[in-house]
């Protein structure tokens, strides 16, 4: 990922070793110290040499009260990718403890799965199977542990097929739920009843047709006329709880049916944190997805009547002005850090004090910012981020690493060849063929984090994982680049054989691959020829998603991971 004329190391790699070389070196160029600019926080590099975490005691917002719990779109995660601060988020073995532990502080819960829970995407390439197949192992003994009652299928659920996810639905002792799918010869159940202390809460489970419609062996009848007829068949209830798969637009019109109380959007959820009221007496929940949150509902008043009210409706618009004030805030010292190297100066130490002050407001409200009606009935609902600090299942802590640990024999199960190369075109050569002409460049990434990429997975026992490696290498999946098992191998250039060596996130990484270059580094003119000396977005987009990099900056990385003979202009 560099090379010539400003040797760019645009960050790729979505990991631990991206982020500290990202946002260490280069201050932005406009000088200020604290600045209006909060656009920009530095993203920490995180490393097994963490020190411990605090243990967190889940906690129950408000008076005990019924609760259902339940989770969104887990997309196969058994653990939070670890790439960054902000995405340490979750993890399998934390939410089976979690729920444990919660089911102490009500007098009834129960447990229930949105759908999208086995795997990342609607497809998986052979290569992956032996992968993914034992990592739904390891959820589906989460969600038994949990006694997770049912759960809504979703297309991420079925890349397997049909008979593989009633399979896993099965061991993992749940049933599916669906008023609107036929799954090969067998049709789900279309409502779910569940007592739930003095209430009774019926569930509806419900899949956009659009979703799945070239699934094999999966039929769809029209969602609406379902949901109708599965609410019309649904004995005399407390509440009402329609869990679906679709999209948050196609949530809000069922809503406006009679009778729902609560919509649980089961595919893609979005980061909420409260209830989102779609109209007078139906509320949208969601539960950040990949494991992240968990949500939970408390229900109040069952012998009451009318619609249920948010108890802590008269706190949200302060709690979110406060959240925006904290996030812009650190911010701000992120970036001051970044000047300054990290210095406590008393410009650092104001600001800090300011995000304390501001949490505390928070955590305040948070704890005391809602109000239950001595009439009628309430709701609390949180999603509550699954924090490094809450304590780990030890069964599912131990299934999750001996599936790490067994990664290696499950891969080499896969046999793989290198995608060719068309005539004509260039191939990856591998950062040590880079540093015979550019030393300089080369000892500077040296001193980054992008040069012991693979290290860091190494750290958590994720060398071998198909899902996390893409990002840590060069020329992963791509003509004459890297494919599993075949990351180091030889190869020819210009008559002479060489080993490619294309691991970690070398120059080629955002300059693309460099065989022609090599050969012909100069045309005529003596201008560097047949490589991308302006990395693009795009290129590094590919790894710096939102969900591992959510506060990447194109720009201001690119910038911040320049040095001594590796300028960046900006010029193409």
């Amino acid at each position: 990922m560099e090379l010539p004329a400003r040797f760019a190391l645009c960050a790729l790699l979505s990991t631990t070793a991206l982020l500290g070389a990202c946002e260490r070196d280069t201050p932005p160029e406009d000088g200020s110290q604290s600045g209006e600019e909060a656009e920009v926080p530095e993203e920490e590099t995180i490393t097994e040499q963490e020190d411990p975490v605090e243990l967190i005691e889940p906690s129950a917002l408000g008076p005990k009260a019924p609760a259902i719990y339940f989770t969104t779109g887990l997309k196969g995660y058994t653990e939070p990718c670890g790439c960054t601060a902000d995405v340490l988020l979750g993890g399998i073995d934390r939410i089976t403890a979690f729920v444990e532990d919660s089911r102490a502080l009500h007098p009834d819960t129960l447990m229930i799965d949105g759908g999208d829970w086995l795997f990342e995407y609607a497809s998986i390439e052979p290569h992956m199977e032996p992968q993914e197949r034992a990592k739904a192992d390891v959820l589906a003994a989460a969600h038994k542990s949990m006694g997770t009652l049912f759960s809504v299928p979703g297309p991420r659920d079925l890349a397997l097929g049909v008979d593989f996810y009633l399979e896993k639905m099965n061991l993992a002792g749940m049933v599916p739920l669906s008023a609107n799918l036929t799954l090969h010869e067998t049709t789900p159940k279309a409502t779910h009843v569940a007592e739930l202390g003095e209430w009774t809460v019926g569930f509806v489970g419900l899949t956009q047709p659009a979703l799945v419609e070239e699934v094999y062996q999966v039929e769809a009848r029209d969602e609406e006329a379902a949901l109708r007829q599965a609410l019309s068949q649904l004995p005399e209830v407390d509440a009402t709880v329609l869990v679906y798969q679709g999209s948050p637009e196609r949530a809000d019109e069922l809503a406006d049916l009679a009778g729902i109380d609560f919509v649980i959007q089961g595919h893609n959820p979005e980061k909420r944190v409260d209830a989102v009221a779609l109209d007078e007496d139906t509320f949208l929940l969601e539960a950040y997805d990949q494991g992240r949150y968990v949500g939970r509902l408390k229900l109040y008043g069952p012998d009451a009547e009318g619609d249920f009210v948010d108890a802590r409706s008269a706190s949200a618009e302060e709690r979110e002005a406060l959240r925006t004030q904290i996030e812009h805030v650190e911010g701000n010292i992120s970036l001051l850090d970044v000047r300054t190297g990290g210095e406590e100066t008393p410009l650092r130490k104001r600001l800090q004090e300011r995000v304390d002050g501001l949490k505390d407001e928070l955590a305040r409200l948070e704890r005391e910012g809602f109000e239950i009606p001595e009439q009628g009935r309430a709701f609390l609902f949180e999603a509550v981020d699954m924090q490094p600090g809450y304590r780990l299942d030890d069964a599912i802590k131990k299934a999750r690493e001996d599936f790490n640990a067994d990664l290696a024999r499950l891969n080499a199960q896969v046999e793989r060849e290198v995608i060719p190369v068309e005539d004509g075109e260039p191939f990856y050569i591998g950062t040590a063929q880079c540093a015979t002409c550019h030393v300089q460049a080369h000892d500077f990434w040296e001193g980054t984090d992008h040069a012991s990429a693979v290290a860091t997975l190494g750290e958590r026992n994720k060398a071998f994982d198909q899902s996390c490696i893409g990002c840590h290498v060069v020329g992963w999946e791509k003509p004459g680049g890297s494919v599993l098992g075949k990351i180091t191998y030889e190869a020819e250039l210009g008559g002479t054989t060489f080993t490619k060596d294309l691991n970690n996130v070398g120059c080629e990484s955002c300059h693309g691959p460099g065989s022609q270059h090599r050969l012909q580094p100069l045309d005529a003119s003596g201008t560097p020829q047949h490589i991308l000396r302006k990395p693009t977005e795009e290129a590094c987009a590919t790894c710096h998603v939102e969900e591992h990099s959510p506060r990447f900056d194109f720009d201001v990385y690119v910038r911040q991971i320049t040095g001594e003979g590796h300028s960046y202009s900006g010029a193409p």
